[in-house]
């Protein structure tokens, strides 16, 4: 069995863009490998600034032989297309098979393809793998038209140690590559993976990229400790600057004394933030006046000189960010909406001032709905976008919302206020942290619903992976702030359309209330599913059967707490029994109902109940349908899973000893009005038949 390797080398890629990339090799090799009938016993993918690595090891030395067969037109097709068929296939007419298919008689060839050297096959798999890859962006450069994310200045792809040749972008595949740009640039071959990896280590380039970011997490915490500090704790960080370095080395510079009095997030944000520095904390986990630095040099001055240039960066940085916090606290942060009357929020959406003004009179509505304090809500929304207009945020828009809070402190603000300032921007992401206080949990809320809906009341909407304005990660976050809240959304979204002067903005496209409403509504439900399954572990079918039964009647704490309790339910033998069940009478009704044209709608009959086991099931289904309404009612839905689990047994005995189809019609549609409730009792909890799989 043997080893093929294959490397893509070229300037600095982003760093961000790495993990996905290396990610993406690995997925595009293992299908051309696949598709060509190449087993393996191990792919490897890596990746360094400079570089993409894959290794395959345990592959054969020839591809299998097999068969290809290729369709042709039928056989009483016109002369000149079966001559082209024949010509492009490079056969005969006599060596063609004729077959029938439900649209007639074809032409066919059969060839049977004999194995082929493996050598042969990885060029053609290699420049696959390259015309399929896909950048987030791309760009082209002199004396090649190819685009990629960087230029590319070189490939080695080896099997058994010898050149798999192919030509991509101009550039010939070889056995040489090259390691750290600065502290050893020579070119060198090399002729096995193995080889490659340490020839590689050897010009101070380390390969893989989780031993790198182990590293620089051990260097930055011993270099830490030596001053007894510790450093603060950002995976983003260094997932980023794992892939900005191929040799790390971390040194230790100091913040000027006189900047320490700064905001911390003032101090940390250029660092993180603009020069990817690790901030450190003293023992009383205050802020101290140091900060790592990962360089990707080795110096003879041991990194003396680059301290000191990235400490003078810093200063300057600082130095700005001083001068603003000094000059922005002069002014009252009211102040600062005069300026928001001139930046427009979108074209036909008003200004910024404008959607102050709106979150003015809608957030108070959300917060007498939660039992926040609707005058401290009121006057948040006030003061929430104030800072934007702001030196610091100007100069560091990561900070809006901070340096909200800072300022509406530092003028005597209520703490609830300053708080919910920062806050209406929370949730930043996926799982990130919520807003701890109901003021700013009313303004993130209201935030979110009035941009969604003036989007949406105008006609913008996602499409695709289009969705330049972010509506998709606002829905997101208002999910994720409405799941713990017994609140309508759809009442808050008739607000929030309410709320826009749509006669002064005068858009050209205006959709009604209830057709907005509709719109969002559907695509909060959509994220919904999504947002279940990521959070949560719903699967998709569980939530489409909850959502088809009471999507729109509902608070998304409701359906999430009845999709919870169905997954429960499910994992039980009684839940499995029951959606079997529930599975025989809907096949039962179903084909009863398209033949008679009739809908079953469960109004039974108690007199013409003769079986012991419908009497039973008639009682059962009677005293669960009203319990089930009334549990649902309450929120419980635990409950009503329990309560709905609990019809398993006479489910069963009635299947068991009843007979639907009997020569009586009274009692055969009594019956099948029996079926019909156990329906109508299911679906108060979800309708069954969308779940997938089997019963």
């Amino acid at each position: 069995m043997a080893e093929w390797l294959l490397e893509i080398f070229s300037e600095e890629i982003p760093s961000m863009m790495q993990q996905g990339a290396q990610e993406q090799l690995r997925v595009l090799a293992e299908a051309e490998l696949t598709k060509a009938g190449l087993g393996f016993e191990r792919l490897r993918t890596f990746s360094t600034p400079r570089r993409l690595t894959l290794v395959a090891e345990g592959l054969p030395l020839h591809t299998p032989e097999h068969t290809e067969e290729k369709k042709g037109p039928r056989t009483d097709a016109p002369a000149a297309a079966i001559e082209g068929f024949l010509k492009t296939a490079g056969v005969t007419r006599e060596a063609c098979t004729l077959q029938d298919t439900p649209k007639g008689q074809f032409l066919f060839v059969i060839k049977k393809i004999p194995p082929q050297p493996t050598e042969a096959v990885l060029g053609e798999i290699s420049l696959a793998i390259l015309k399929a890859f896909h950048w987030p962006k791309t760009m082209r450069w002199p004396n090649s038209s190819t685009p990629w994310i960087r230029p590319i200045r070189g490939f080695v792809s080896l099997f058994e140690g010898q050149i798999v040749p192919f030509t991509y972008a101009g550039i010939t595949a070889s056995k040489t590559t090259q390691g750290h740009r600065f502290l050893a640039p020579e070119p060198f071959e090399v002729s096995t993976f193995a080889a490659y990896q340490k020839k590689l280590r050897d010009h101070f380039v380390i390969l893989d990229r989780d031993e790198r970011r182990t590293l620089i997490a051990q260097d930055v915490e011993t270099l830490a400790k030596k001053d007894a500090l510790t450093p603060t704790q950002d995976a983003a960080l260094l997932e980023e600057v794992t892939g900005l370095v191929e040799w790390p080395i971390a040194l230790k510079g100091t913040v000027d004394a006189k900047f320490m009095g700064l905001p911390f997030e003032v101090i940390t944000t250029p660092m993180r933030v603009h020069q990817r520095y690790f901030p450190l904390k003293n023992t009383q986990g205050n802020l101290a006046n140091a900060f790592i630095i990962l360089t990707n040099l080795k110096t003879k001055d041991e990194g003396k000189a680059i301290i000191q240039g990235n400490e003078r960066v810093l200063r300057a940085r600082l130095a700005d960010a001083q001068f603003f916090w000094e000059q922005d606290r002069k002014h009252p942060l009211e102040q600062f909406n005069t300026g928001l009357k001139i930046r427009i929020f979108y074209r036909h959406l008003g200004s910024l001032f404008d959607k102050v003004e709106r979150l003015e009179k809608l957030a108070p509505r959300i917060a007498n709905q939660i039992g926040a304090e609707a005058s401290l809500t009121q006057r948040a929304a006030l003061l929430s976008k104030a800072d934007l207009m702001s030196q610091m945020v100007n100069e560091f828009p990561e900070l809006q919302g901070i340096m909200g809070r800072y300022y509406a402190t530092h003028q005597g603000e209520p703490a609830e206020v300053a708080h919910a300032i920062e806050e209406q921007y929370l949730p930043k992401g996926m799982g990130g942290p919520l807003p701890t206080s109901l003021p700013g949990i009313s303004l993130a809320i209201a935030d979110r619903i009035d941009s969604l809906i003036g989007f949406f009341a105008i006609g913008i909407e996602p499409t695709g992976s289009k969705d330049p304005y972010a509506l998709r990660r606002a829905g997101l976050g208002l999910i994720a702030l409405l799941l713990n809240l017994s609140l309508s959304p759809q009442e808050i979204l008739a607000w929030a359309y309410e709320g826009y002067q749509w006669d002064e903005l005068s858009p050209p496209l205006l959709k009604s209330k209830e057709e907005t409403i509709e719109g969002v509504w559907t695509f909060l439900l959509e994220r919904f599913k999504f947002y279940l399954r990521d959070q949560q572990g719903s699967p998709y079918d569980h939530v489409e059967a909850v959502l088809s039964i009471a999507g729109n009647a509902s608070t998304l704490a409701d359906l999430a707490a009845r999709t919870a309790a169905l997954g429960d339910l499910l994992k039980t033998e009684d839940g499995k029994n029951l959606r079997a069940a529930y599975k025989r009478a809907s096949n039962i009704l179903k084909v009863e109902e398209e033949k008679e044209k009739y809908t079953y709608d469960g109004i039974v009959s108690e007199e013409e109940l003769k079986d012991p086991a419908e009497r039973n099931l008639f009682a059962m289904l009677k005293a669960k349908h009203a319990e089930i309404i009334c549990l649902t009612q309450q929120g419980e839905f635990n409950q009503v899973i329990r309560s709905l689990a609990e019809l398993r047994g006479p489910v069963d005995t009635f299947f068991e000893a009843v007979r639907i189809n009997v020569e009586d019609e009274t009692l055969r549609k009594n019956r099948l009005h029996l079926l019909a409730l156990l329906r109508k009792t299911s679906h108060l909890v979800a309708d069954f038949s969308k779940l997938e799989g089997e019963a």
